[in-house]
């Protein structure tokens, strides 16, 4: 995904978040997170894009188009 899809994604994603209300947001967020997760190749990758998002919510460095990583690639 490009610079310009993400961002079209992203505005697409707050939309949604201001339809469902703040109320209903933890929810659509976790929705939406399993959903993503489950699209994994593995377990593993779906545990590392997990501590990756933990650690970046933790920071305070900013955090403006962090990458996911990379999946591992079959030998």
């Amino acid at each position: 995904m490009n610079n310009d899809e993400l961002d079209q994604v992203y505005t697409s994603m707050a939309q949604a978040l201001t339809r469902v209300g703040e109320s209903r947001a933890p929810l659509f967020l976790s929705i939406l997170g399993l959903s993503l997760l489950s699209r994994q190749a593995s377990a593993a990758d779906a545990l590392a894009l997990l501590a990756q998002a933990e650690a970046a919510s933790l920071s305070d460095a900013p955090m403006a188009n962090y990458p996911a990583p990379t999946p591992a690639r079959p030998t």
